[in-house]
């Protein structure tokens, strides 16, 4: 190899190291475990649709709202073969650990589809809010086999609890969902996780006032999944930048009309934030190295 190469080699390694820093997807190293860092395994997170996602660490995995297979029109439903995968438990999605539900729609959970996934993987815990675990329970062919598995949150708006949940430290907050409907009960999570901590607002419509009560701002949050409009309104991107202030913003629930235009909307505000993406259709696994806390990661200010 003569100096030129080498040069152009040594190049190539520095920007794919730079690209993994800040936690984008870097070509062939989804899925491929790096070596832990201040005790932390990489992460990564598989898109499954709308607000559904994989999330996997070291040997611990948990699906967050991806159990549902007809959301309404205007929203993506999972691709069928990705739900035939979680159906029969086919990589990426074998040994889960945990499935977390924020609320009952149908964007976001089929119960009878979660009853077979708890009857057919009967090591997976469930958290869920206590109306969807009634629809659940319903739907299920034997509930008293299922019961001791599911973790029942019965939350008034306002009010949090926190749980050890399949050896995770789980907080549930209550929220008014989107539209400041109280029906269906809705729950953001905050979920320590293979040494990340992981956020999920599910479809709420806390205010800016209501996440500081919470107490949200305390914890240096690592990744936040959020609604895909939270840097685009003065009132959230306030959130993002001055209370929950993740080191990784993943943006949801992105109607399929808007699939087209939200890139360059983001792409206006890229720049206030460390590292923002939106889960869209058929993008690669994302990988986040193993790096240290970020409790220095603040958001770069507008």
């Amino acid at each position: 190899m003569n100096r030129a190469t080498l040069a152009i080699v040594c190049l190539a390694v520095v920007a794919m190291l730079m690209q993994a820093r800040n936690g984008q997807e870097v070509p062939g190293a989804a899925g491929t475990p790096g070596k832990p860092r201040d005790g932390r395994q990489p992460l990564t997170l598989t898109h499954v649709a709308n607000s559904g996602v994989l999330l996997a660490t070291g040997t611990n995995k948990v699906l967050i709202d991806a159990l549902f297979t007809a959301a309404p029109p205007e929203y993506r439903s999972p691709d069928p073969a990705v739900n035939e995968k979680m159906k029969a438990g086919a990589a990426p999605f074998d040994a889960v650990d945990l499935v977390l539900i924020t609320h009952n729609h149908p964007d976001h959970l089929d119960a009878g589809l979660a009853a077979h996934y708890l009857e057919a993987f009967p090591k997976v815990i469930l958290a869920a809010p206590a109306d969807a675990v009634e629809d659940l329970r319903t739907r299920a062919a034997d509930w008293a086999k299922l019961a001791p598995r599911v973790v029942v949150f019965d939350l008034a708006v306002g009010e949090q609890a926190t749980r050890t949940v399949a050896g995770f430290s789980l907080t549930a907050y209550r929220t008014w969902h989107s539209g400041q409907r109280e029906s269906p009960m809705n729950l953001m999570y905050s979920l320590r996780f293979g040494g990340w901590q992981i956020f999920h607002e599910g479809d709420s419509d806390a205010t800016l006032d209501e996440f500081r009560e919470f107490g949200l701002g305390g914890s240096a949050i690592d990744l936040a999944l959020v609604h895909y409009w939270f840097p685009l309104v003065p009132e959230t991107a306030t959130l993002l930048q001055e209370v929950l202030r993740p080191a990784h913003i993943g943006l949801t629930h992105l109607p399929v009309r808007l699939e087209g235009d939200a890139p360059g909307k983001i792409n206006q505000v890229r720049s206030h934030y460390r590292d923002i993406f939106l889960l869209l259709p058929g993008m690669p696994v994302k990988l986040f190295p193993a790096q240290p806390d970020p409790a220095d990661q603040t958001q770069v200010k507008p």
